[in-house]
């Protein structure tokens, strides 16, 4: 067996989560989100309810749009759902409305958001990757420059001539590998 997957309107989200919770799907397991950046323009907000810890229960999903999300906070029906929300906000930009609004992980001067698919892993840009596939191998002569996971192709994302990149080409570039070359 496996859980039900429904799929809610963001403004009917509070509403699902409370049905869901007054059927039976007291367990609280999880919240998070996903970025559909390539797919869609939004991020997919996932809540896990069941009536205990080893049972199949209910996964209720919400598309938000990637810029100004909002749900409601399910914080008043579930508790355990503060931190997750608060967790959401700081990685993917959702605000959840009624919601704990303070800082979770990050710091409060903290630019971005760093689980969003486009957002660009500064660490991997500031140190040069050795372009060997693991920590330790050296690069095999003639072997191609390689660019490092999370890291957009130098020719899609920075300092570049023309328009700067869509949200959707940076995401496509970040899969690491070879680099690619536009054309």
């Amino acid at each position: 067996m496996a859980d039900d997957v429904q799929r809610v309107e963001a403004s009917a989200w509070h509403d699902a989560v409370a049905a869901a919770v007054a059927s039976g799907c007291g367990w609280f397991d999880w919240l998070g989100a996903v970025d559909e950046i390539g797919r869609a323009d939004a991020i997919r907000v996932v809540v896990r309810l069941a009536p205990g810890p080893d049972a199949d229960g209910v996964r209720l999903e919400a598309l938000v749009p990637r810029e100004g999300g909002a749900l409601a906070s399910v914080a008043d029906v579930v508790a355990g759902a503060a931190w997750h929300e608060r967790e959401v906000t700081e990685f993917f930009g959702i605000t959840f409305a009624g919601g704990d609004a303070r800082p979770l992980l990050l710091r409060p001067d903290a630019v971005g958001h760093p689980l969003r698919r486009d957002a660009v892993l500064a660490a991997r840009v500031v140190r040069p990757w050795p372009g060997a596939k693991e920590p330790g191998e050296t690069v095999a002569a003639g072997r191609r420059r390689m660019v490092p996971p999370g890291v957009p192709d130098p020719e899609v994302w920075g300092e570049r001539e023309g328009d700067p990149a869509s949200p959707e080409e940076v995401a496509a570039s970040t899969a690491g590998g070879r680099v690619r070359r536009r054309r």
